[in-house]
């Protein structure tokens, strides 16, 4: 009976987990395209929908972590997608209508505080309904699944935008949020409350407390911050990546796009071997240091492989490059859900949430004003950048340990 509870919990949080993501894979390409067409000459309005989402994370990202820890996670997370489905539906009354695309930068705003509460909330409560030692193979299997949503994602959302239009791709979106939470409805726990978590509800108090509950654990917090730096040049990385369409002309159409499949492609297969391996690495730091090392080292080849000329070679690094991160996104997320105190998994993740967002941007302003974006040897500096990050990194944690 136990066995088929876990069962049960892991197939819903999956099924949960892949509908509210294609949800919101469609609401991003049905509002772009609508924006696109309607203000083909006002590239602003994009820019401001696109940033809106930024900035609203940075703001609620630590209140969603300390309401996740001090409330019913369960709750937290159907009621945010019930929210999601609501403001999905309501959009779709505006489509066609002069009030678009004021309601549109709005309404994904409201979108961006409802996930900032969801993410978090949603990532604790797997601790609360997965056994410990299957949480590295759930989050392998959804990570996978998340991988392939992202390639066939754009692909359904074309196809749903030609077929019943930009208003039917947001009902279709509110169906799959609402799908989402009947999900969710019917996890049971695992695991009791705890008692540290039924005080009184104080979110400045709660969120100064998780940081200080963080720099008690120093493996936790060296990874965090690791992983945050590392973010940096992913920055870069995320950047320079369109711009292979420029960098490889004159050998193949469409490189970029070819690239991103390449690295989503990586990213599913180490995801399913990943999975069942997870709990030989889970606690090994130095583990995850290499993963990040391996993610450089193999960027870091891209400017050799186009001396050959070949651009189906120039893919290899991506493909790589997509299976070294997720398998290092895997392992270090069922670390944390693993090693943090119950009572502060919400803080903490909103924590490495927020700390990630405030170095992207930081990370695309410097690339963009002092990187050739257009050359190939600018792979050099994501990929070196980062092997510098984890070597140093893998020599503190050795005088660490000697400590």
């Amino acid at each position: 009976m136990r066995k088929t509870r876990i069962q049960k919990n892991e197939a819903l949080l999956w099924f949960g987990s892949w509908t509210s993501r294609i949800g919101n894979l469609i609401f991003d390409y049905a509002n772009s395209v609508s924006i696109v067409g309607a203000f083909a000459g006002k590239p602003w309005i994009l820019a401001m929908y696109q940033s809106a989402e930024t900035m609203i994370q940075i703001v609620f990202n630590l209140i969603g972590g300390a309401r996740a820890d001090k409330g019913d996670r369960k709750k937290i997370v159907i009621v945010t997608d019930i929210l999601s489905a609501l403001i999905c539906a309501g959009l779709s009354f505006f489509v066609d209508t002069g009030y678009m695309a004021q309601v549109m930068i709005v309404a994904n705003a409201l979108l961006a505080v409802v996930y900032a509460f969801n993410s978090p909330t949603y990532k604790s409560l797997i601790r609360e309904v997965i056994e410990k030692e299957r949480i590295g193979f759930f989050n392998g299997i959804s990570h996978a699944g998340g991988e392939l949503i992202r390639v066939i994602g754009p692909i359904v959302g074309v196809g749903l935008v030609g077929l019943i239009g930009v208003r039917g791709a947001l009902l279709f979106d509110a169906f799959t949020f609402l799908a989402s939470a009947a999900a969710e409805a019917g996890l049971t726990k695992i695991e009791k409350t705890a008692e540290s978590r039924k005080g009184k509800k104080r979110v400045l108090a709660d969120i100064a407390e998780g940081f200080r509950y963080l720099t008690t654990e120093k493996r936790i917090l060296f990874l965090v911050i690791l992983s945050s730096l590392v973010n940096f040049f992913l920055a870069g990385y995320n950047l320079l990546l369109p711009y292979t369409d420029v960098i490889f002309a004159g050998a193949m159409d469409k490189f970029y796009s070819k690239a991103l499949a390449m690295e989503a492609v990586g990213g599913i297969v180490s995801s399913a071997l990943f999975a069942k391996h997870i709990n030989k690495f889970r606690d090994n730091v130095l583990a995850l240091i290499l993963l990040l090392f391996a993610t450089g080292f193999v960027l870091a080849w891209e400017p050799l492989l186009a001396l050959s000329g070949n651009a189906y070679l120039c893919l290899l690094p991506f493909a790589l490059f997509g299976a070294a991160l997720t398998a290092f996104n895997i392992q270090f997320m069922s670390y944390v859900q693993i090693a943090v105190d119950e009572a502060y998994l919400g803080r903490v993740f909103s924590i490495i949430f927020t700390v990630a967002v405030l170095f992207m941007p930081l990370g695309s302003f410097l690339f963009s004003a002092f990187v050739n974006i257009q050359n190939v040897k600018s792979f050099y500096t994501v990929g070196g950048g980062i092997m510098l990050l984890s070597l140093i990194s893998a020599l503190l944690h050795r005088c660490g340990k000697k400590a």
